[in-house]
């Protein structure tokens, strides 16, 4: 389903919210930067590694160390540059203090494109941000759309989660049967934000969509809180992210939100413009994580972050699996189209033949 004039407004619960308050002190940082040029970098000066903004979730950071990893596969030197928010790696990039930022469609709908209606639709969400990018010298690289949940890109959107196995509501895998069973049972709750369950745009606006009574019960909880509710049975369903490494460690099944009510948030790769002329091997480098990352691939990466695995290892880990991915894919698509071919070079033999 695509993006409709229908669909409710929501509110962004600052719980979830990958943007947080931005730092006095990263904003001097990234002014410097770009003022006086000082990277803090060891290497040559004639050797300038492409700087990759992270910002300061461990997502974002494990996303930046991911691009380092996939730049570094093809020799292409990299470092990662770490920022307190989103909002100071994008600031970084667009002055040039850095060169390539994993961004979210979502976030750059709320940030820089100033609009708080961004659509639930995956594809209707990219096309926007990459127009309004262009205008900033900033290319956003176009990942592969594929029908479906489990098809990248991958969507780090808000999400309601239930328990896993054996828990009787692991057989739900989509939100509107999970409103069909909140009907079934009026006196479940749902752990959510605080404000985001008490306003209009709120909780009540995803109930509303979904057909559900409207004074449905919610316990306030931070997403983390939301997971350990889930878990102890306190409530039904918890509002946390697709992405989120929390319920991916403790086996929280997260459902589809098949109506498209959340907001798209979509993880792409940015790139300065002036950089991809000077060295348009970056595009090539990165097409791997547009192409082939998918929702739940990132949810399992961040569940090992969760458990303490180290980033960078994950990180190594998870282009490793990307390049994979690109690999056996293209593998595919290539004896396909050769067995099409020999089907076509047969049929054409045989109307020379009957000619």
């Amino acid at each position: 389903m695509g993006w409709s004039a229908g669909r409710p407004r929501l509110w962004q619960p600052r719980a979830v919210d990958r943007s947080p308050l931005r730092t006095l002190v990263t904003a001097l940082c990234v002014a410097a930067v770009v003022v006086s040029g000082c990277t803090g970098s060891d290497l040559p000066p004639d050797v300038q590694a492409v700087r990759v903004a992270a910002s300061g979730d461990a997502e974002g950071r494990l996303l930046a160390h991911v691009l380092v990893a996939l730049l570094e596969a093809v020799e292409v030197e990299a470092e990662v540059r770490p920022y307190a928010d989103a909002r100071d790696g994008q600031q970084a990039l667009e002055l040039g203090a850095a060169d390539v930022r994993p961004g979210y469609t979502g976030e750059a709908w709320l940030e820089t494109l100033g609009r708080a209606d961004p659509p639930g639709d995956p594809q209707a969400s990219f096309a926007p941000v990459r127009a309004d990018g262009q205008r900033r010298g900033i290319v956003w690289l176009p990942p592969r759309f594929v029908e479906g949940p489990d098809g990248p890109p991958a969507n780090a959107t808000f999400a309601l989660a239930v328990a896993g196995p054996p828990s009787p509501d692991a057989d739900l895998r989509t939100v509107s049967q999970l409103a069909a069973r909140l009907s079934e049972r009026p006196e479940a709750s749902v752990c959510v934000d605080r404000e985001f369950g008490s306003r209009s745009d709120g909780l009540r606006a995803v109930l509303d969509a979904y057909l559900v009574r409207a004074d449905q019960p919610f316990l306030a909880a931070s997403p983390e809180e939301a997971v350990r509710g889930v878990l102890a049975g306190d409530c039904l369903a918890g509002l946390t992210t697709t992405t989120d490494g929390e319920a991916g460690a403790a086996g929280l099944q997260v459902l589809v939100d098949d109506l498209e009510v959340f907001p798209a948030f979509v993880p792409a790769v940015q790139v300065r413009e002036e950089v991809l002329e000077e060295r348009p091997e970056i595009a090539a480098a990165l097409a791997p994580f547009g192409d082939e990352l998918t929702t739940a691939a990132l949810r399992s990466w961040n569940a090992l972050v969760v458990t303490g695995e180290p980033i960078e290892q994950i990180a190594q880990a998870a282009a490793e699996d990307l390049l994979a991915r690109a690999a056996a894919r293209r593998a595919a698509e290539a004896a396909e189209a050769a067995e099409t071919e020999a089907v076509e070079d047969g049929a054409g033999s045989e109307d020379v033949a009957d000619g």
